[in-house]
């Protein structure tokens, strides 16, 4: 493989469509979770269901993993656009989202991990409703994901500016 500035922009589109395809299985995962809020399966009744969605903080998890989704759709098409562009510096900015997904995703994994380790949920009947392994191993599947991609993202990135400013692309930042 040529280590040529085309190849290196495309690895990164490349890597940019598997973070798209990340937000959107995000977003999709989050907006199913909403609709399974609300269409509670508990023998008690909503009013059970809401408050132990309230209690475990599953409901505003539900509302930061859609914000979630759609800021990592808007990131994921920001990072296409600088691969196309030659512009590392819109490039290194989605950085900022993925150390922010990092850290939402770890606070609720950690809250959630401290919950069960004090046993909070004894009461609850895992047969009637099983919510917290799905956002738990949801919330580490996303995050090993995120840490994949970053991995990746840091390489691809540095060789991608180290080619442009080699070669002194034109950008849109540029004088010309």
């Amino acid at each position: 493989m040529s280590n040529s500035l085309r190849t290196v922009a495309n690895c990164g589109l490349f890597l940019a469509i598997l973070d798209l395809i990340h937000a959107l299985s995000t977003f999709g995962f989050y907006c199913y979770e909403l609709i399974i809020h609300y269409r509670c399966h508990w023998n008690h009744g909503i009013r059970w269901c809401q408050y132990y969605l309230n209690d475990t903080n599953h409901s505003l998890r539900v509302n930061i993993g859609i914000g979630e989704g759609v800021v990592c759709i808007f990131f994921a098409s920001v990072l296409i656009a600088a691969f196309c562009r030659y512009n590392p510096w819109v490039a290194w900015l989605w950085l900022i989202k993925a150390l922010a997904v990092i850290g939402i995703n770890a606070y609720f994994i950690g809250v959630w991990m401290v919950q069960r380790s004090r046993y909070y949920h004894s009461l609850w009947n895992p047969k009637n409703y099983n919510q917290d392994e799905i956002f738990l191993m949801a919330g580490i599947g996303l995050t090993a994901i995120e840490l994949l991609i970053m991995f990746i993202f840091f390489c691809v990135s540095g060789a991608f500016t180290y080619k442009v400013k080699r070669q002194q692309v034109p950008t849109m930042e540029s004088d010309i």
